[in-house]
């Protein structure tokens, strides 16, 4: 079984991070730190198509498996990241059932799909015929939102990752509250819709967090999928922090 989905079970809940950093080491680092699942960045991230499979591995060498998020809904992109190694993919801007079926067909074998066989590694192991990637569709504009019910049932979708930003933006809402630091009510109340219809069809509802205490809420809500900030975010805050606190003891060194 895919482990993401082995680790979804029974409702648990799983804590991931965005990767969009275009170096193998630092990747290799972030997979040894203990995310259930790590998403490669193809859309916004400086993470390109010629370094992914070195990505992939090095995130696979620290132990964690990838999903990737691609660029768009081009079934090859999807099923190229799958062949080189990702165990699921991230795609984004689904705003209809018929969009989400086709991103979904794209990442399984016929006769469930329409995936071409040619897979350059079986990270999945058994026969790569029988294999389950994991697709997870962001939802992120207001058409995504009417047709919510209808892309959540569709087959082959395992969940929806809420786009927030991106959402806020469809919604037509001021700048002040796409950029707050808490979710504007309008997008809270899609998040309550998106995890209603995943209860109901049996899919997993995903939001991103940036912290322990926005992670808290969201499991409170019923979230269970949730990327936490991101890999170049984490070096910032790190650093910060770490410039601080040497900052202080210099001032309180130097009087």
């Amino acid at each position: 079984m895919n482990p993401i989905r082995r680790a979804l079970e029974n409702e648990a809940a799983t804590l991931g991070t965005w990767y969009g950093i275009r170096c193998n080491l630092i990747a290799e680092r972030c997979g040894a730190i203990g995310f259930d699942w790590v998403i490669v960045d193809l859309q916004h991230g400086t993470a390109s198509w010629d370094g992914l499979l070195s990505l992939l591995q090095s995130l696979q060498l620290g132990g964690t498996h990838s999903l990737v998020r691609v660029t768009g809904h081009d079934p090859a992109e999807i099923g190229r990241a799958l062949d080189i190694g990702a165990i699921g993919v991230v795609v984004p801007m689904v705003s209809t059932a018929d969009q989400a079926k086709f991103v979904a067909d794209a990442t399984r074998f016929p006769p469930h799909g329409t995936r071409s066989i040619g897979a350059a590694r079986n990270t999945l192991g058994g026969d790569p015929l029988s294999q389950d990637p994991f697709c997870m569709v962001m939802i992120e504009t207001v058409e995504g939102m009417q047709n919510l019910e209808a892309i959540v049932a569709t087959p082959g979708v395992d969940g929806v990752l809420l786009g927030g930003a991106d959402l806020a933006v469809s919604m037509g809402l001021p700048k002040e509250q796409i950029y707050a630091s808490s979710p504007p009510p309008p997008v809270v109340e899609a998040m309550e819709k998106i995890v209603e219809a995943c209860r109901k069809h049996g899919k997993v509802a995903g939001n991103a967090a940036m912290d322990a205490s926005e992670v808290e809420e969201l499991l409170a809500r019923g979230i269970r999928f949730i990327p936490v900030s991101a890999a170049g975010l984490f070096l910032i805050s790190g650093a910060k922090r770490a410039l601080a606190d040497c900052r202080t003891i210099v001032t309180a060194f130097t009087g």
